[in-house]
């Protein structure tokens, strides 16, 4: 009995240390993995607990803005880290460099562009965002989602419409205490959720396990982000606001040719073929088709591609100064086309100045 007791404690001692080692492993991975395509070990940024959005880094601040009371438009920019600004430089975000082409050419008009990026960030959390700010702020004249690849890579990871960053942990702290017996070990199993191991281990479902094109799973999500979406437009109508989904553009989805010596000097650490490429190309594809009949949606798809240098950071996904600029530009296109000449603004000082530049109001 006692030899018997013996070898039960030795293997328990090694499951132990096995745990330990693949958690250690795990972390190494991870930690190795951001490094190397982010070029930093943490993902993300600092960010503060916030009960409607979950968790917030705060406004970014955009460069080129007119002076406060001075705007006769406020544009309010949702999105991930690509909208918040993949650099140390506030001044060279989307939002300041759209801030500083429209504000040069439309001095009659000046406009306030509000930079509410969040690194991480998907539809479900601008939309969470967008609702708490909804509350307790005046509504703007212009609400901008610029959207598709976290929504793309965070259903790839975890298979369900309701992800977003940090889904399993929070989702496991709450739910999972009910769901096992192990949930009565509320600190260990809220570690288990958090770990590294199965955050690795998502990562690796969202690059080995490919996405049917045709599965149920990736229909219901399309089915939900159209809901969310549609939502958006009516919460932002009932305020008098008009909305904007913008398709950000993806150096994995363009589907135009590009100049080969652009393309021959991109240096992309997941650009070849792969299951990670395959699922974030099946869902941002199928989001595409199911949107782009909607009045609020414009495609940026392939936006960059007439460019004449590399404008994508080795991620294939976060924009270099370059791209940042072309995309301002573009945006700064599409807001008048959208907005100037269909002249369905509210605010009253905007109106003044879309009358002093002829535009009736309809």
């Amino acid at each position: 009995m006692k030899r018997y007791f013996q070898w039960l404690f030795f293997l328990l001692k090694c499951l132990i240390g096995g745990i330990i080692l693949l958690e250690i492993c795990s972390f190494l991975a991870i930690c190795l993995s951001n490094y190397w395509i982010y070029g930093q070990l943490r993902d993300g940024e600092l960010v503060c607990y916030d009960p409607y959005a979950l968790f917030l880094e705060g406004v970014r601040p955009t460069f080129h803005n007119p002076p406060p009371g001075k705007e006769a438009l406020t544009i309010w920019f949702f999105g991930g880290s690509s909208m918040r600004g993949a650099t140390n430089h506030d001044d060279r975000t989307i939002p300041s460099f759209l801030a500083q082409i429209w504000n040069r050419k439309e001095p009659q008009l000046p406009a306030a562009m509000i930079n509410h990026g969040e690194d991480g960030f998907n539809s479900l959390m601008e939309t969470k965002y967008l609702q708490k700010l909804l509350i307790g702020e005046k509504a703007p004249d212009v609400i901008v989602f610029f959207d598709g690849a976290n929504d793309s890579a965070y259903f790839a990871q975890h298979r369900t419409p309701d992800a977003h960053q940090g889904y399993e942990r929070v989702r496991g702290m709450i739910e999972d205490y009910h769901r096992s017996f192990f949930g009565l070990l509320k600190p260990l199993n809220a570690a288990m959720w958090s770990s590294f191991t199965r955050e690795i281990y998502d990562k690796m479902r969202q690059g080995i396990i490919p996405i049917a094109p045709d599965s149920p799973e990736l229909r219901k999500f399309v089915d939900s982000c159209e809901k969310r979406y549609d939502y958006v437009e009516k919460i932002a109508a009932s305020f008098g606001s008009k909305f904007l989904l913008i398709w950000q553009p993806c150096w994995w989805a363009e589907t135009e040719p590009v100049a080969q010596q652009v393309r021959q000097s991109e240096d992309l650490i997941l650009g070849k073929r792969s299951t990670l490429r395959h699922n974030f190309i099946v869902t941002y594809q199928a989001l595409v088709g199911r949107l782009q009949g909607k009045p609020y949606f414009v495609n940026f798809q392939n936006i960059l591609c007439s460019r004449t240098e590399p404008v994508y950071q080795p991620d294939g996904i976060h924009l270099q100064d370059a791209g940042r600029k072309l995309v301002a530009q573009h945006l700064d296109q599409t807001l008048k086309e959208r907005f100037l000449i269909s002249a369905r603004l509210t605010s009253p000082r905007a109106w003044a100045a879309l009358g002093a530049h002829g535009v009736n109001r309809q």
